[in-house]
């Protein structure tokens, strides 16, 4: 029998790791007085809106199994937050919404990276896209993981 992990399995996890983290939790409470929404999947007719940020959804995308000696599983992350205005000083205008959302960004890293330490978040592609959709910055990211093809066992995550 073919080995093989269902994406909801990961994906799940990470939900509930991200719902849980305390630093993720505080650095939202403080910035916008509300923890972030998750969202596992994504409805384009009811996708969140300004209101329902910060948000972070979660997105199955890819995984890559068989007999290969390791298996691996992509899942992106996409965040956004609301952040109006700009701080200028001197000749130098910020719209620090840009760094806010990166700032949420490296929270969801550090928190998918300690959900399962046995197989590592092994590759993270991360894209800040801070000039769209303002006062929503938004950010993505697709994070790779690698489980070992174990002979005669179950995969577990």
């Amino acid at each position: 029998m073919q080995q093989t992990i269902p994406m909801s399995r990961i994906v799940n996890r990470w939900a509930e790791a991200l719902s849980t983290d305390e630093a993720l939790t505080k650095f939202c409470n403080e910035k916008y007085g509300k923890p972030a929404q998750l969202y596992v999947g994504y409805d384009d007719v009811d996708a969140p809106l300004e209101d329902d940020c910060p948000c972070i959804i979660l997105l199955p995308s890819s995984k890559s199994e068989g007999l290969a000696d390791t298996y691996t599983y992509s899942l992106m992350i996409v965040w956004g937050i609301v952040h109006k205005g700009a701080t200028r000083i001197k000749n130098i205008i910020r719209y620090d919404g840009a760094l806010e959302s990166d700032n949420l960004g490296q929270l969801i890293i550090e928190c998918i990276c300690k959900v399962n330490p046995a197989f590592p978040v092994i590759d993270i592609d991360y894209e800040l896209d801070s000039m769209n959709w303002r006062p929503v910055f938004t950010g993505r990211l697709t994070a790779t993981i690698e489980i070992p093809h174990v002979i005669g066992g179950n995969i577990e995550y």
